[in-house]
């Protein structure tokens, strides 16, 4: 099951936390071994999967003509119906295949014709939504043969209604506050919201709510899908989740846009309640919403979103902090080197991540009162 890249440790820690035994960590994701109830369990409750798949072949390979004979010894009819739409996927990392639309086309194929020489007819190809997304994986190799559990991105919890520019994923996001330390019961602030992203996840891990709920998987559209079991797992998720109360748990931007576009996206994902935000300029802020907590936020950064002056920004935020937010500890993800360089305060911790294509750092400050950078002594 994919990640965004640096999360691999963090979600195997969560797949811990779900129920699930036997993890390995891979780039760029996880392998885990269970039966198909506990994929769906994991479907319903990962904030840092994008997706969660199902190896149904793996093996050595030469050419095209192996793949299809590969695909075609699965009973695909003992899967899914026929009546089922399909669609193939094909990745690769130093494949010696030059086409991938022509792998993925051969898969289809070998799925075509077993349910053809099954039943005499064949189910269709849906490219947009299909009903079993199909994903054949190449190294220089072997293959791996998966039927997408998941079908949308599970980073697509449907609160985004009204988007921000150069938003975070929502995976990242939760992956950002597992990696700063905040848990439900800590005070927490983003004070450069966007369109509240780390927010609404915030206040759904202090909730305990599942991000799964309000959607449906592929792997409802499998033959083996049991319906009362997966109503049975709702259930559970359902009443495990805590009632909406207010939070300590803080947004702010200095765009008027950005506040509406929070409060649009906290009311569809039903936490508006839950959740202060308010416009304000964080480099002109008075005093920190409450009591010592975390912050943690997404700073606009050169190749994100443009700022006249840069450093300048940086220099401001590092002043904010050391005057008004002492005791707090701030973590910002940032693809621009002048952060670390620019903002006055020295970082105890820098970890690599990737927002989207972007390679990034979160990087991690204590806040104390007047500097955080180390005072040279005379010798004695």
């Amino acid at each position: 099951m994919p990640c965004p890249k640096g999360l691999e440790t963090e979600l195997s820690a969560e797949l811990g936390e779900i129920g699930v035994s036997e993890v390995r960590p891979a780039p760029g994701g996880v392998a885990f071994r269970g039966n198909l109830a506990l994929a769906w369990k994991v479907n319903l409750w990962s904030r840092l999967a994008v997706r969660v798949m199902w190896r149904i072949s793996e093996g050595p390979y030469r050419d095209e003509a192996d793949l299809y004979t590969a695909a075609m010894r699965i009973d695909w009819p003992r899967l899914f119906h026929v009546e089922r739409t399909i669609a193939v996927t094909t990745l690769a990392r130093n494949s010696p295949l030059q086409s991938l639309n022509f792998i993925s086309l051969k898969i289809k194929d070998a799925v075509c014709d077993r349910f053809r020489s099954y039943c005499g007819e064949r189910p269709s190809v849906e490219t947009h939504n299909p009903d079993v997304p199909l994903v054949i994986y190449l190294t220089d190799e072997r293959f791996s043969l998966y039927i997408d559990l998941s079908g949308e991105p599970l980073n697509r919890r449907g609160f985004r209604v009204e988007p921000a520019p150069a938003p975070l994923n929502e995976n990242l996001a939760a992956g950002l506050l597992r990696l700063s330390g905040w848990k439900p019961g800590m005070p927490f602030f983003d004070p450069m919201m966007g369109g509240g992203t780390l927010l609404i996840e915030a206040a759904m891990m202090w909730l305990n709510r599942a991000p799964g709920l309000n959607r449906h998987f592929a792997f409802e559209n499998l033959s083996s899908f049991d319906r009362i079991e997966w109503q049975r797992i709702r259930k559970t998720a359902e009443a495990e989740a805590h009632e909406p109360e207010n939070l300590p748990i803080f947004g702010s931007d200095i765009d008027p846009d950005m506040v509406r576009a929070t409060g649009l996206n906290l009311k569809a994902a039903e936490l508006f309640e839950c959740v202060n935000i308010l416009e304000a300029d964080f480099l002109s802020v008075d005093a920190p919403p409450t009591d010592p907590g975390i912050i943690v936020s997404n700073p606009p950064y050169g190749v994100r979103l443009e700022l006249e002056d840069m450093p300048a920004f940086y220099r401001g935020m590092g002043d904010t902090l050391k005057k008004r937010f002492p005791g707090w500890t701030a973590y910002f993800i940032s693809a621009d080197e002048q952060l670390p360089k620019t903002i006055g305060l020295s970082t105890n911790r820098r970890t690599p991540l990737y927002n989207g294509p972007l390679e990034c750092r979160l990087y991690a400050f204590n806040i104390v009162s007047g500097t955080n950078r180390r005072v040279k002594t005379a010798p004695e």
